[in-house]
Formats: C-alpha cells, structure tokens, sequence
C-alpha cells in the first residue's frame, strides 16, 4: 500500500509539474545566451554526477567500518 501511495504521489507531482510547464512557462521569458544554455545542458548530468559520488562516497565509509 506505501508503494501505490508514492507513486500516486509521483504521479500527480508530474501531472502538476507539466501543468506548470505547459501554462506558466510561456509567460517567462529567458535570453538565450551562452551561459543560460551551457547551464541547462550540464545542470542535470552534473545533478546525476554528484548524487554517484555521494553514494560512492557513502558506500566505501560503511563498508570500511
């Protein structure tokens, strides 16, 4: 029953996130310069590459206690 109330979660998080997207998004206005763009591009992969090392990091100090 946890399992089915997180993904209702998630679920409904999407909903309102591509509902958020789809209206507001259009009433910002964002330059297209190069930082912007280099920003948007690395921000994920860096987010992800981070989140590995901290796991990496975590696993090697429980495993050396």
């Amino acid at each position: 029953m946890d399992s089915f109330i997180f993904i209702l979660k998630v679920l409904l998080l999407s909903i309102a996130l591509s509902l958020l997207i789809k209206y507001a998004a259009p009433l910002v206005t964002i330059a297209p310069t190069t930082p912007i763009v280099l920003s948007a591009i690395l921000l994920p992969s860096l987010t992800i590459l981070l989140i590995f090392i901290s796991r990496v990091a975590l696993q090697k100090t429980s495993n050396d206690v």
